[in-house]
This record gives structure tokens, sequence and C-alpha cells, in this order.
């Protein structure tokens, strides 16, 4: 980790300026031999900026540019950094990085904020928020990131991690003077402790369920009998005319996926093939298509125009993430709708609020996202589980006095799960993992 590294850490492509990150031991003198003048940069103090023209090995001119100090270990990634920012001409800044690759190599993924965990600059899970922001497609994707990016997650897991290991220091103590004529500990407040902690983890999994669907998107399925609107409710969703709309049942033969934001929160719509039985082989491959996505997805909106009926006998298995809708309420104003169903209309300015705000309530989403931890990750919330897992063991065996070895083994393998999140402990693999998904320049 003591080689220099450089990579382009803008977008590609023709802009008004382009940035060049150099970071390592030494980065600040191989940038001084092709800029001028060289005594100011290397007598710049750190967070500085300093102005002057870069030339290539022979000594070419090729732009005027600016360039950014940082000195370790206050910097991005604790080394010595400089971030360069020319013209944003692309060929030229290809010539500035082959120059500088000459003396350097190309950073690898993720590899700038590799270092700055490898330097204790940020815990891992706040080094895999940096990429969930690059990535992020909806605001509150974005809060969440940039709440873990500042450390409320890391902060908290640590104090969770506090807490079991004062409880497991209990127990050991309890095992090392069981021979001696001492006060035994007070089993009461070990299993108070033990609850705790749990009730802790249990509230952060659970907002992490849903935090998941912050990174991944939350899948929403429009189903229904054909002509019930469910590609007009598509378009209203995505303020476009994307599906195909007409008097004509079965218009929609397969599906149409799209991507948009409800307050705040990213949604995957599917507009489907109506259901009903049909002899047409397109149209039953469209409708096998529809449901298959009403089985994977988070939540199932089923459209019905005028009254309604019932819904069929096999529907009973989706009941759980299942909303009715009548739609077409400018077409029908004196239908009555059953308690718990939500009527919508396409026409009317504020026709969508009403089922926007039953979205919301049923998938458990807060309209705002507090500065508090929340898991947003995947490997963190496996993570999470086996802690719990452990815990749960821990107050098993509490119950059962199986003995004060079972309870601290168990405390142990519920710390070092948490740890896992925070890459304590990390191996090589896990990484490599992490960090490949990264872009270079990051």
């Amino acid at each position: 980790m003591n080689d220099i590294i450089c990579a382009r850490i803008t977008a590609p492509g023709t802009a008004a300026i382009a940035v060049i990150r150099i970071s390592g031991t030494g980065s600040i003198p191989l940038v001084a031999k092709y800029f001028r003048p060289a005594k100011r940069l290397l007598k710049a103090p750190a967070n500085t900026v300093v102005f002057g023209t870069f030339y290539d090995a022979d000594e070419t001119a090729l732009d005027e540019v600016l360039l950014t100090v940082f000195q370790a270990p206050k910097s991005y990634t604790g080394e010595d950094t400089i971030e360069l920012s020319c013209h944003g001409n692309p060929a030229l800044a290809d010539r500035i990085l082959t120059t500088l690759l000459s003396r350097a190599r190309l950073a690898n993924p993720g590899e700038f904020t590799l270092r700055a965990y490898l330097n204790g600059k940020m815990d891992l899970s706040q080094a895999e928020a940096v990429n969930d922001l690059i990535l992020a497609n909806s605001s509150k994707a974005e809060t969440a990131a940039l709440m873990q990016i500042k450390g409320y997650l890391g902060k908290h897991l640590t104090e969770i991690m506090q807490d079991i290991q004062d409880a497991r220091l209990r127990c050991e103590l309890a095992i090392d003077f069981s021979d001696q004529d001492l006060p035994q500990i007070d089993l009461k407040d070990l299993a108070q402790r033990i609850d705790t902690i749990l009730s802790t983890a249990r509230a952060l999994k659970e907002e992490g369920e849903s935090g998941i669907k912050l990174r991944e998107g939350i899948k929403i399925c429009l189903a229904g009998a054909p002509n019930s609107g469910k590609s007009s409710l598509f378009n209203a969703f995505l303020k476009q005319n994307r599906a195909i709309v007409t008097a004509v049942p079965g218009t929609t033969r397969d599906y149409l996926e799209e991507s948009f934001s409800l307050s705040g929160y990213p949604i995957l719509l599917y507009d489907t093939a109506g259901l009903r039985e049909s002899e047409d082989e397109i149209e039953k491959e469209g409708i096998a298509r529809s449901y298959a996505l009403i089985k994977n997805a988070d939540l199932i909106l089923y459209l019905y125009e005028g009254n309604f009926t019932q819904l069929p006998e096999d529907w009973q298995a989706y009941k759980d993430k299942l909303i009715l809708v009548a739609t077409k309420a400018d077409i029908f104003p004196e239908r009555r709708i059953p308690p718990g169903h939500v009527e919508t209309s396409v026409i009317d300015q504020n026709g969508l609020k009403a089922l926007s705000d039953a979205i919301l309530k049923h998938l458990k989403l807060p309209t705002v996202i507090l500065e508090h931890p929340l898991i947003t990750n995947v490997r963190h919330l496996a993570a999470l589980s086996r802690s719990i897992t452990a815990l749960e063991a821990a107050q098993s065996a509490l119950t059962q006095e199986l003995g004060f070895e079972f309870i601290a083994f168990e405390l142990i393998s519920a710390h070092s799960a948490l740890e896992e999140i925070l890459g304590l402990v990390p191996s090589d693999e896990l990484l490599n993992k992490i960090f490949d998904e990264f872009c270079i320049g990051k």
C-alpha cells in the first residue's frame, strides 16, 4: 500500500473540468516533477490550492491546472494526496494521466476508499455507504447513505458491542471466581442487560428490513382484470405516457417496468397483462409472466373498476402484501368503496394521494428519515441476524441455567457478528468483494 496511485475521479466525457486524484507517500514530489512553479507546490501548506502549469515528460506544457494539496493524515485516504483540476477535454485529461502513470499506477476500483478504510479514516460500513451514495437513485436512499457515511450506524453498533462485552465480562468474572467465597453476580441484572441488548438489536433489524428497500428499490406490481386501469395508473405514477392505453381489453401483452421516486423512496413499478382466461398463446404467456411478478413483488396493487366483487381464491396467499384499488373514481362517483380499499383517479389532481399514502403505510416506510442508524445493506442485515440468534441463545442458556461458559460463548459470537459489519477483523476475500463493486476513481 506504499505505492502511489492515481485515477480520474470525475465522469468520463467532455466537461468544464476534469479532476485527477493522486495518493500515496511521495505523491506531492511526484506531481512537482511536472508542475511549474514546483517550489510553490513543495512548500504549499496542507488544505491549500496551488495554480500553475502542468508539463509532460518532454517539457511540453499541457494545461494550466489547480492543485488541491492534502497532507497525511488529513486527507480522504489518510495519505499525502493531490487533486489535480484541469480543463475537461478528455484527450487532455488522458495526456496528464498518462504522464503521471509513468511514475505511478492506475488505482483499482474503490482503492482510494479502501485506503481510507485501512488507514482508519472510516469503518467498513462507512466505506460501503460511499458507493451507496454514488449509486443512490432517490432522495431517501441518498439521506440513508449519508447518515451511514457520517458514522451513525458505526457508533450505534459500537455501543451495542460495548454492552455485549460488559455482559460477557460479568460471566467470565463469575467463571474465574466460582471457586472463591465471593458474592455471585446478579442474575436478574445480567438477564436485564441481555434483554435490553436484544431489544435494541431487534429494532435495528426491523428498521433494516425496510432500509434494504432504499438500496434495492421497492417492487410494486399493478395487477387486475383487463381494462381495470393498470396502464393509466402506471403512466400517472411515471408522469409520462409510457404504456399504451386503449379501450380494447388485453392491450398489454407483456409487462412493462419503470422506476420512479415516491416520497423519496425508489420504486420499481410493473404494469402487467390483464388477468383473465384466454386462448391466445401470446396473451397466456403474458399472464404467466404477470403471476411470476406478482409472486416476487414487495407490494401488489389489485385494480378494479366499477363495484368490487371478490378476489380469486388463490389470491389469499398474497393478502399480506395486497392493496385493493378502486380505479376511475371520476367515472364511478356514486359507487360504495369497501372498507380498506383505496379509490383513485388519474384525472383528478390529487387522485393518487390516498394510494400513495396507503403504499407508504403498508410498507411501513417513514415519510422522514431522521438522523439515526439505518441498515441498508444485505451483508449488514445478515450479520445482525446472526448476532441476534447468538443473543437469543445466550438468553436461553441463562434461563435454563446451563452455566456461564455457555452464556459467555454466545455473547462472544454475538460480538463477532457485529465486528464483521464494521470490518474490525476483515478477510481479503470480503474486502475484494466489496471494493470491486466501486468505480475506478473512488
